[in-house]
């Protein structure tokens, strides 16, 4: 969390210095009714962090007015992608076998409390304190790299729909979201949330592509829209097809963790009242032959040999740096002590002229 708010520049143009600094310093900080804005967050670790929903439900004016969008993916392949960016991408996780992975991470969930891990359906019961009580110590506030957790959507909403209506909230399937146009988009967006839209709007979230899921080309706008674009690419943020065994990881853990889900995945639909589903086809992947694997098992061993040749570049300047920073430290050091040994001869010259004066001044004297 930053006390700092974040917008586009061309905000700042609509407004005075004076009164962008003033907004984006003292939003954070005011007090109720002081401002009067709608104020956009998209931290998605708040919905399984149980004092976070606490803390936003207690600080709001009207409770009721919080809009909340949780997109869910199938949980299989929201598990294995989230480990594939921490464990193969990014090197946070040093296990590199979704398999072994996925065994620690449930190992640690039956430790956190056996009793709802055999029984997941007694979370449905549970008084809110011990619901937030199982969020909060079981999730570790819905941090990175709680796998199987935070594919477990069920807990953290009903959890969250202790506190905010069902109506507060819109829940999509990540696999809908992904066929969607970019327009089709913000207007969900727009309808469900009360925000401002216009035709404007929308037109600049089509011809930017900013909207538009980046997996996705159009060519031509939808049937009766008015919009004259043209095709959108876009580099897409995934990283579940970086492993070349992505396909036999998910082909071997997938029934297991099907059968793991599925209390969960009941659940949800019954706290939400949509009939969320995910197909198996939502988390399979083409096997790879022969010939693909091992182009695609090298280029992950280039990827990683760039990574680390790229760390060896960063400690270098960073030895470079702390060297030059210790030779200018050892310079100004030796800079100071000679203007001190300077400062100390000239006092002494001083002293030695003034005690010369002294004695001669008495001779005359006398």
């Amino acid at each position: 969390w930053q006390p700092v708010c974040q917008w586009l520049p061309e905000l700042d143009a609509k407004l005075n210095l004076t009164d962008a600094h003033c907004i984006r310093s003292i939003t954070p900080w005011v007090s109720s009714r002081e401002l009067n804005l709608s104020l956009v967050d998209f931290t998605p670790n708040y919905l399984c962090d149980a004092k976070a929903m606490q803390r936003i439900h207690f600080s709001s004016l009207d409770p009721s007015r919080p809009r909340f969008i949780v997109v869910m993916r199938d949980p299989v392949m929201r598990a294995f992608s989230e480990w594939s960016m921490f464990a193969l991408a990014w090197n946070w996780d040093a296990e590199r076998n979704f398999t072994s992975a996925m065994e620690g991470k449930l190992s640690a969930l039956r430790r956190c409390n056996e009793t709802l891990f055999d029984q997941p359906l007694l979370l449905e019961t549970l008084p809110t304190e011990e619901l937030a009580e199982y969020v909060q110590s079981c999730y570790r506030q819905g941090r990175a790299m709680m796998y199987p957790q935070l594919s477990m959507y069920a807990p953290c909403i009903l959890h969250a729909l202790r506190y905010f209506r069902r109506e507060q909230f819109l829940f999509l399937r990540y696999e809908d979201l992904m066929k969607m146009s970019a327009e089709a988009i913000v207007r969900l967006v727009g309808h469900f949330s009360g925000l401002h839209l216009d035709a404007e709007l929308v037109a600049q979230a089509v011809e930017g592509g900013k909207c538009q899921p980046s997996h996705r080309e159009h060519s031509a706008p939808p049937p009766g829209s008015n919009s004259s674009r043209g095709p959108v690419k876009g580099r897409p943020m995934s990283f579940s097809d970086t492993s070349p065994d992505a396909a036999d990881y998910l082909a071997d853990t997938g029934t297991h963790l099907e059968r793991f889900f599925d209390p969960y995945n009941q659940m949800l639909v019954r706290a939400i009242g949509t009939p969320f589903r995910w197909r198996r086809r939502d988390h399979r992947k083409r096997f790879l032959n022969a010939t693909e694997k091992e182009a695609a098992r090298v280029a992950l061993e280039q990827r990683d040999a760039q990574k680390a040749e790229n760390k060896r570049k960063r400690k270098a300047k960073l030895r470079e740096q702390v060297k030059a920073n210790n030779e200018w430290a050892k310079k100004q050091k030796l800079r100071r002590q000679a203007s001190g040994r300077k400062a100390s001869g000239r006092r002494a010259l001083r002293a030695a002229m003034a005690e010369a004066r002294a004695e001669g001044g008495g001779k005359l004297k006398a």
